[in-house]
């Protein structure tokens, strides 16, 4: 979808801090419409592979529109920073090319 930031949090079930950063990916994205929020578990094989695809070391991380932006848990204001960094970049986006 035009215009959305996907934030994906990477979680592993051995993880403390998993679960944190999850909550705190999950109350930016209720309150921004643009935010596309998906867990993907290691404990998955699809999650593991995404992993890979990030060379994930630790967990939690999180990648916004495809890119790593944390790895550990970030504050409420950092995550929402780089997110509103990423809406503003896909306002001004005039085409994309795949």
């Amino acid at each position: 979808m035009a215009g959305s930031v996907y934030v994906e949090v990477i979680t592993s079930p051995n993880c403390v801090h998993s679960p944190r950063a999850l909550r705190i990916a999950r109350s930016i994205a209720k309150k921004r419409k643009e935010v596309v929020l998906m867990e993907v578990s290691i404990a998955t094989s699809e999650g593991m592979e995404r992993a890979r695809e990030f060379e994930v070391t630790a967990t939690p991380t999180i990648a916004v529109n495809g890119r790593v932006a944390f790895v550990g848990v970030p504050t409420p204001e950092q995550l929402e920073s780089i997110i509103c960094k990423e809406i503003r970049m896909e306002k001004e986006r005039t085409s994309y090319f795949f």
